[in-house]
Order: C-alpha cells, then sequence, then structure tokens
C-alpha cells in the first residue's frame, strides 16, 4: 500500500499550527519535533522508512515554521509539550512515542515528564537541556548567543545572521558531511524567517535559551526511553548522551551514530533508522 503524507493545520490554546501525519494508520504513532530553526522537513529523509512500519507524525514548534507565534510572545518547554499534548489528545487520541531533536528534545522530554499517560514512548536526538551543559542553540556559536541576550545588539544580530550565508556557516558546523549542506537545506532554513515576526520569534527563543535545562529527576520519566546521538557533533558533544542516562533517564538505551554530527537522521537516515527501527518494534511488541 502507497504510504501518504498529510499536511493539516491544528489550533491550540496558544494559536494555529502545522502537522504532518502519514496514512495507512498502522504500527506506533512517533511524533517528530525538530531543533531550533528547524521545521517538519528537516526529518523528511527518514520518514519514508519509518511510515512503511508506524503511522508518523510530525509538527512545526510555536515560533518557528508555519506555526503561530504564541500570544506573548513567550516561549518554554512546558508550551511546546503543551502543544504535543493538543496533536496527541485531538489528533493522534492515544498516547504516542515522541522523538525531539535539538531543541526538540527539550519540548518531548518536558512532554514525558508532564503527560505520562500520554507517552508511549520517548526519544531524544542529540538533545539539549542539560544544565550549564549546552545552555545555546546548536546552530549558534556561543559568543554570538550571548551577544543575543544584550538589547539592541540582540536585535541588530539577529538581522545580521538571518540570511543563507550564516545559515550555510552554521550548518557546516553542525553537520560532519560537509557535502550534505545543499542550497535545499539552506533554503528549509532560510524560508521560515522570511515571515513577518519570525527574527522576533527566534531572537525570543535564544533569550530564553538559559530558562529551557531540564528540572526533572532521576527516574521521573518511566516510558522507554532511547537516545540517538552523532558521534561527530561539535555542537552537543556526545559524551552528554551518557550523561542524560545517569542524571535524568537512567532506563535510556543509547545508540551512536558514527561519522555524523548534530542532525545524524539527515546526514545518514539509513543508520540512524537501523537504531530507531529495532526500538520501536520492541516497543511494539
Amino acid at each position: 500500500m502507497a504510504i501518504e503524507i498529510r499536511e493539516e493545520y491544528l489550533e491550540g490554546q496558544d494559536g494555529a499550527f502545522r502537522y504532518w501525519q502519514s496514512r495507512p494508520n498502522q504500527g506506533l504513532p512517533v511524533i517528530f519535533v525538530h531543533g531550533y530553526g528547524g521545521t517538519i522537513e528537516h526529518w523528511q529523509r527518514i520518514f519514508p522508512k519509518i511510515a512503511a512500519k508506524h503511522t508518523i507524525y510530525a509538527l512545526d514548534l510555536y515560533g518557528f515554521g508555519a506555526s503561530a507565534y504564541p500570544k506573548g510572545g513567550t516561549y518554554s518547554g512546558e508550551l511546546w509539550a503543551r502543544q504535543l499534548a493538543t496533536l496527541v489528545t485531538e489528533v493522534v487520541q492515544g498516547p504516542a512515542v515522541v522523538v525531539g531533536h535539538s531543541m526538540g528534545g527539550i519540548a518531548v522530554a518536558e512532554f514525558a515528564h508532564h503527560y505520562p499517560h500520554l507517552t508511549q514512548g520517548l526519544v531524544l536526538v542529540n538533545s539539549a537541556g542539560l544544565a550549564r551543559a549546552d545552555l545555546s542553540p546548536a546552530f549558534l556559536e556561543q559568543f554570538v548567543f550571548e551577544l543575543v541576550q544584550t538589547p539592541l545588539i540582540g536585535e541588530l544580530l539577529s538581522g545580521v545572521f538571518a540570511n543563507p550565508f550564516s545559515i550555510w556557516a552554521s550548518l557546516q558546523t553542525a553537520y560532519h558531511n560537509k557535502q550534505k549542506v545543499t542550497l535545499d537545506l539552506v533554503e528549509l532554513f532560510n524560508k521560515p524567517l522570511r515571515r513577518r515576526g519570525a527574527i522576533e520569534a527566534y531572537l525570543a527563543v535564544s533569550r530564553a535559551f538559559s530558562s529551557y535545562a531540564l528540572a526533572i529527576k532521576p527516574g521521573a520519566v518511566q516510558a522507554p526511553t532511547l537516545i540517538i546521538w552523532g558521534q561527530e557533533d561539535l555542537a552537543l558533544p556526545p559524551s552528554l548522551a551518557e550523561r542524560f542516562k545517569a542524571e535524568i533517564f537512567p532506563q535510556a538505551q543509547v545508540y551512536l551514530v558514527p561519522q555524523t554530527g548534530h542532525c545524524p537522521f539527515d546526514e545518514a537516515p539509513e543508520t540512524f533508522c537501523q537504531g530507531l527501527l529495532p526500538w520501536l518494534e520492541e516497543l511494539s511488541t
């Protein structure tokens, strides 16, 4: 049977947001959540293989892609967890596996913490969220991140760095295989920045990043957990995978993807799926 992926919009408590859903319904419901500056499309290289066995969902987090900017312009892990809960309760209509990349890892971890009855499994991919270890978004250099916190300078820098060349340079740092940084990939990250209000939203998220550290006690999240990490990640080193396991998710399995950087699902989709699909199969049985 042919796999179909449809794009929809859902009205949530904090505004409308874009999501994708695959057909037919089969296997486990698996929701993919992008990282800082990303969109649904960043996951698309793994979707055919995953959707052949499971029902996939993906969304644009509030403030990114084609989703709304929440009233008040305040961003937090709790906001995005609530957005995920809306998708699960109104569309999935049952517990789901949530997969989060980088900043999206904060969203899915908060979701698993606050909505355990809606969480069937948790997957963190090169995740942010550990206190003092990784407080800057993965696509910003630390010195730039610190300057962004400064009033007026932050607004100026956001305008300077919101262009294709700067995006290309950031992706060159994020990707181990530089040939994967194509013009199409740069446009994927650049297109949302052309929306009215996008720069302000990205700046608001950047300025709040120090408050996103996960305050979850070891063992508080009981859901089966998988931690996947690109072994050559320069932004968030793979040693953080073991720290997540030791400090928050003692039940987690860890899977390292060799020869990949911060975005292993896009750099090596086949190898990434070799870690994710068997774990999903075990979870489903």
